[in-house]
């Protein structure tokens, strides 16, 4: 159900064996958009959401993420490497990869919100306003990025492509 939804965002082709190939110039330099989209997807109702988690091996295991090491997580599920595992926060993705223009946003791009600070939350792009990201009373799922919502009045316009 979560690939066809997020496929429905998808303006690549399918392949013969049903799977999807990867559009030029998509999110991610276009080589990891979807993918890591559907790589994060596979954490959706598994986790739960820990401030710091997600830094450990036995973290991941037990499904303890934060929202930036949900992200690295899912870059690395798609061979991405955006920091070691004990060091990626919200502060060291921003400064990673290219900056986009929020209204050239595709799926798999990076993007930040400004909750409890500065950049205080990030999640990856999925289309049509949304993102996949792990919250605190979510765990990993997709939310909202739509004006009038919690995230959407927080999305601060960066948004990375690595």
């Amino acid at each position: 159900m979560y690939v066809s939804a997020v496929l429905k965002y998808y303006t690549g082709t399918i392949a013969a064996d049903g799977k999807p190939t990867t559009p030029s110039g998509g999110g991610s330099g276009s080589k990891s958009g979807v993918k890591v989209i559907e790589a994060g997807g596979t954490l959706i109702g598994k986790t739960r959401y820990v401030f710091g988690g997600g830094r450990s091996q036995s973290d991941i295991n037990a499904g303890r993420f934060d929202c930036s090491s949900f992200v690295r997580w899912a870059f690395e599920q798609v061979g991405v490497n955006v920091g070691p595992l004990s060091g990626v926060t919200t502060d060291t993705l921003k400064t990673q990869g290219q900056a986009i223009n929020p209204k050239d946003m595709k799926p798999g791009d990076v993007v930040f919100f400004d909750t409890y600070k500065k950049d205080g939350h990030v999640g990856i792009y999925v289309g049509d306003n949304k993102f996949l990201g792990c919250q605190g009373k979510t765990g990993v799922a997709i939310a909202s990025m739509e004006k009038g919502t919690y995230f959407g009045d927080k999305f601060n316009g960066r948004v990375k492509r690595f």
